[in-house]
């Protein structure tokens, strides 16, 4: 294959990364020890220590809906009590239950300055510089968050006789944090299981809409399945090489559609809002990312993208597969494509380069 130099690690735009905020190991809720610094949304604030200024926690209010399993907690708190704790997986602080009434729950959570992948893409590279993201970056984050997957599938780790394989069913950007480890590549983490659910062979072909469609799999709603995340995972991947999930032009299709007959599609009913059901009937199209700027030009790709490796583009598109059964498995990447993973990473920045590659776990009590 042709090897092609992937773009310089960033350092310059890395030298002053904000320094996580520190967390007690052992977390208790104390509202008099808190101020609000900010809010994110309506249900999730951040949180300054009264005692050390330079603590943050996010705070993050959860609704109780009813279940067949009769656990009065939200559905984040049950799937994240199921895992032991792992550096992929961003878990609980602190849940405190009805909480600030008997319909909610509050849970705390460390704080990761450095933000989203959407965040910090835009902040590090597309706003800051107009600079690609290096390869060595995106490698670091396929690996890891296949880790994540593998890890949530109960594919690796300890306790796996006493574990189910949970599904996330919403990763995307705005899903998966970064953070800073000290050195000039970054760390990712998986976060917000609010959409999770415990695998069952029986439900894997029932429909299910939730999470976020635009990365969700050309067979939607048909999504609770492990092929479903292998492909969420590639759109993620997709979308740090190209700054777009693989779908084709959302305004464009949802424009045509609704000109077809000047109205919505009947069938648009089934979903909450017109733009969830042109989300999810858009058809799905994949962008090599291994292509000089004369054949993208050739192919009518455009704007130009960065020229990315064969095996990086390789991999993507395996996990991009429109045939369910043909994409890898999380196991499947954790042991392959680790190792092309690896190599090119230590080619590209060395030992520093592989800086927290191992996934790490402790089992529960």
């Amino acid at each position: 294959m042709v090897k092609r130099k992937a773009p310089a690690t960033g350092t310059r735009h890395q030298s002053k990364r904000p320094k996580p905020s520190t967390t007690p190991q052992s977390f208790v809720w104390r509202p008099k020890d808190w101020d609000l610094k900010r809010g994110i949304t309506h249900e999730v604030s951040l949180l300054v220590s009264r005692i050390d200024r330079k603590q943050l926690v996010v705070k993050k209010i959860m609704k109780i809906k009813s279940n067949s399993d009769n656990d009065p907690r939200p559905i984040e708190i049950r799937a994240l009590s199921l895992l032991p704790d792992c550096n992929r997986v961003v878990n609980t602080l602190f849940y405190s239950p009805s909480d600030p009434d008997p319909g909610r729950g509050t849970a705390f959570f460390a704080h990761y300055p450095l933000g989203d992948l959407a965040q910090w893409k835009e902040r590090d590279f597309d706003s800051k510089n107009h600079k690609p993201i290096p390869e060595s970056f995106i490698w670091r984050f396929f690996l890891q968050i296949s880790q994540a997957q593998a890890f949530v599938q109960n594919l690796i780790g300890p306790n796996r006789d006493q574990r189910g394989c949970i599904l996330h069913r919403d990763i995307k950007p705005k899903n998966i944090l970064v953070v800073d480890n000290g050195t000039t590549y970054p760390s990712f983490k998986l976060h917000d299981f609010g959409c999770a659910l415990m695998y069952r062979e029986s439900k894997a072909q029932q429909e299910a809409r939730c999470g976020t469609f635009h990365y969700q799999p050309p067979e939607i709603p048909i999504i609770n399945t492990t092929a479903a995340e292998t492909w969420a995972l590639g759109a993620c991947v997709h979308f740090l090489a190209t700054g777009n999930a693989p779908i084709q032009n959302f305004g464009q299709y949802a424009v045509t559609r609704f000109n077809e007959n000047h109205k919505h599609p009947d069938s648009a009913r089934g979903y909450s809002s017109p733009d969830h059901y042109y989300s999810a009937r858009v058809p799905r199209q994949v962008t090599p990312i291994n292509l000089s700027r004369e054949q993208q030009r050739l192919r009518g790709i455009g704007p130009d993208n960065h020229q990315y490796s064969d095996e990086l583009n390789a991999w993507m598109t395996r996990c991009l597969s429109h045939s369910p059964n043909t994409r890898p498995t999380a196991d499947r990447l954790v042991n392959s494509m680790s190792l092309v993973a690896r190599g090119l990473l230590k080619r590209m920045g060395g030992k520093t380069a592989l800086v927290d590659l191992d996934v790490k776990f402790s089992a529960i009590a």
